[in-house]
């Protein structure tokens, strides 16, 4: 049975608690450049659905080409949607040194928050992408998430349990 997707279930608080777990925050070193980054990500992805991490990264790339995952402030956005897959799943990266991403504002990327969702949740995907692209354009959090060392308090962060 398909849950269709009504204004009551779109409009739904997001919680990012739900979406992203610690295990899914990583702070990476050793990046240099977007390829690079996509590629790790790819890899973490590999897990969770039924494409290989070189598929995945493809999609990554033609999606890049099409339209740049930045939203300024050193912070990138990619997503992606799979069909295989039955609800969202975030993973956050915190670069060690920033990279060159070609941004809208032309600053280097150090923060990376990757959203993959299932494809037919079209709406739910939208929300969650505005509810995370809010609190990652807020100075504060941004200055609190590079201040931290570790992946519980930027958890934390996220989540806004702090």
């Amino acid at each position: 049975m398909i849950l269709m997707n009504t204004e009551k279930n779109v409009n739904k608080k997001v919680k990012l608690s739900k979406i992203i777990s610690q295990s899914n925050i990583f702070l990476i070193q050793n990046i240099n450049h977007k390829r690079q980054l996509f590629t790790e990500i790819s890899k973490i992805i590999e897990a969770s659905v039924n494409f290989s991490n070189k598929e995945i990264l493809k999609f990554f790339l033609d999606k890049e080409k099409i339209e740049n995952s930045s939203i300024g402030g050193g912070v990138a956005l990619p997503n992606i949607k799979f069909t295989d897959i039955n609800e969202s799943l975030g993973l956050f990266l915190k670069l060690n040194k920033s990279i060159n991403y070609n941004a809208i504002d032309n600053e280097p990327v150090d923060l990376i928050f990757t959203l993959v969702s299932p494809k037919i949740d079209s709406p739910i995907h939208l929300n969650e992408l505005a509810y995370i692209s809010r609190i990652l354009t807020q100075k504060k959090t941004l200055q609190n998430i590079r201040g931290s060392l570790d992946i519980e308090t930027i958890y934390a962060i996220l989540t806004n349990e702090i």
